[in-house]
């Protein structure tokens, strides 16, 4: 089941939030893409565990400053339920009000630059992995 998915979808079009779904042919791509900058070992999946070098800090309300991340301008969201789900925003203003419209969950988000992706999980650890080290 797809709930998270249908959640967010549902709140993207209520707040009439510019944004662009990752269409499900480009999301094997993108997971590609990301395991080889960001994973210790290449997987179909996205485990925080295999992260290069991630810095961890608890903060439950990361959330909320998403919109003051730097190159995070037009961030990609990345969630899973039964399967894995993206969509990039026009803004991280966006984002920030995408997750206040929200039940918690856990997620990922990537900067314009594929240069940091940041998990945040369900406990409110934030754990943020930087492909230039």
């Amino acid at each position: 089941m797809n709930c998270l998915e249908k959640e967010i979808d549902s709140a993207l079009a209520e707040q009439n939030l510019a944004h662009e779904k990752v269409r499900n042919n480009e999301l094997a791509k993108l997971i590609a893409k990301l395991t080889r900058s960001f994973f210790s070992s290449e997987t179909k999946s996205l485990d925080p565990f295999y992260l290069k070098n991630p810095q961890k800090k608890h903060n439950p309300d990361f959330w909320k400053k998403v919109d003051t991340l730097e190159n995070f301008e037009n961030p990609l969201l990345i969630v899973q339920d039964s399967k894995i789900h993206a969509w990039k925003l026009a803004n991280s203003a966006d984002l920030k009000t995408l997750f206040s419209e929200t039940t918690g969950f856990p997620f990922w988000i990537v900067d314009d630059n594929f240069k940091v992706l940041i998990y945040m999980d369900d406990h409110d650890c934030v754990h943020t992995s930087d492909s230039t080290q």
